[in-house]
């Protein structure tokens, strides 16, 4: 979690089910124990809506141009109190105001007994083939830096690879049969747009993720207020040669928007040594993409943006709403520059064995004593950032697993 924004959205928010999967939500069969684990987390990492003064120029405009078109927006919840504002989030909190896992998790579980050992790789899971009842964890077996191998024996195993390196380890070890594992991946396809603003937007203390607008929610469609270092948003200015430096130059005065999706599952990671991850953009969630860039050039013009920048190289800029509904109309998914994040769903929790991996409660189908706790299991895609959905049903997962032995 160390190089996440600390943006914390509800897990209890809308997740968009994967038609006739008979998954919903986030596939825990007990929703109640997931809700419980939510209230849990946020307490520990001590989750709250962002306050005004480090929000940044960049949300406050965010949030003027919503109020504007008479948009649903407000300031995101985030686990970052005592945040001063210095937009390192992703490279590591200068200050200490997020809440990591090594600064809000790690040290209770230290304390609880837990042993950390880090630089290691996990090469698979032992099993016991001959066990009454089918296969069972028997530990794992991994590699130090220097090549030198250790096992470690449990008879319970938790797999919290991710969900681009769960479905490797579970191959590597035997346990990847199921035909579904490694399929329905979902990836929050993502797309920018930054608006040019009379005066410097780029002053004073700010948020990287500070203001979400929720209008286009119902559709799948979520806009976030972010304020990344130049050379993070580099790509949105046209030009190349002295114009692009020109134009990098007064980048102080660009505030910019960021919009994902909720994309219909269907990526494949495949591989098990090595990892090769395929996915293909549909169609209706391309037309979703260009409807955000259009909704995000809308929103950046009524906060007072004298244009706004694309970053398509076909259509850079436009100066007025009814330009850049124009310019959109000749301009095709392919042509938008996309990025990509909070990958889901590779070894889906449902109650159907045809169609999930995992069961309702986080156990691997076909052995016992392998549970998998992370970003596989969830069988849609939020609709949120996913930092809460995800560590809650691990924690109901674990919990429900810790109880019944």
């Amino acid at each position: 979690m160390g190089r996440r924004t600390a943006t914390c959205e509800d897990p209890r928010s809308r997740m968009r089910a994967k038609p006739n999967s008979g998954c919903t939500g986030c596939g825990h069969q007990d929703h109640a124990d997931v809700n419980a684990a939510k209230n849990i987390l946020e307490r520990t990492l001590q989750v709250a809506t962002q306050t005004l003064d480090v929000l940044g120029e960049n949300g406050h405009l965010t949030l003027r141009g919503a109020k504007a078109l008479n948009w649903r927006a407000q300031p995101l919840r985030r686990n970052a109190p005592g945040c001063l504002g210095s937009c390192q989030c992703v490279v590591g909190c200068p200050t200490g105001a997020k809440q990591s896992v090594q600064l809000s998790v790690l040290p209770d579980a230290c304390t609880a007994g837990a042993r950390i050992i880090t630089d290691a790789h996990v090469q698979h899971i032992l099993t016991d083939p001959d066990r009454p009842g089918g296969p069972r964890a028997a530990g794992i077996a991994a590699r130090r830096p220097d090549h030198t191998t250790f096992e470690i024996l449990a008879p319970l195993v938790v797999a919290a690879a991710g969900a681009l390196q769960t479905p490797p380890l579970l191959r590597r070890s035997g346990l990847g049969r199921h035909p579904r594992l490694g399929r329905n991946l979902a990836i929050h396809p993502a797309t920018s747009v930054a608006g040019r603003f009379p005066a410097p937007v780029a002053r004073g203390a700010a948020v990287l993720q500070s203001a979400g607008v929720e209008e286009l929610h119902s559709d799948g469609i979520l806009i976030e207020a972010t304020a990344p270092p130049p050379g993070m948003s580099s790509f949105i200015p046209p030009g190349v040669g002295r114009e692009l430096r020109t134009e990098l130059e007064n980048a102080a005065h660009l505030a910019t928007l960021g919009a994902m999706i909720a994309d219909r599952p269907g990526g494949l990671v495949l591989g098990s040594r090595h990892t090769l991850v395929r996915y293909t953009l549909g169609r209706r969630d391309g037309h979703r993409l260009m409807r955000a860039v259009k909704a995000m050039g809308e929103l950046l013009l009524a906060a007072g943006a004298e244009e706004v920048l694309t970053g398509i190289a076909a259509a850079p800029r436009a100066r007025t709403a009814a330009e850049l509904a124009d310019l959109l109309q000749n301009i095709t998914p392919r042509q938008l520059h996309l990025s990509a994040f909070h990958p889901t769903g590779t070894a889906a929790m449902g109650a159907d064995p045809q169609t999930a991996p995992v069961d309702p409660h986080g156990r691997l189908r076909g052995v016992q004593g392998v549970l998998v706790a992370d970003a596989s299991v969830l069988p849609s895609c939020p609709e949120v950032n996913p930092q809460l959905t995800i560590m809650a049903t691990a924690l109901a997962i674990t919990e429900a697993a810790t109880a019944s032995t």
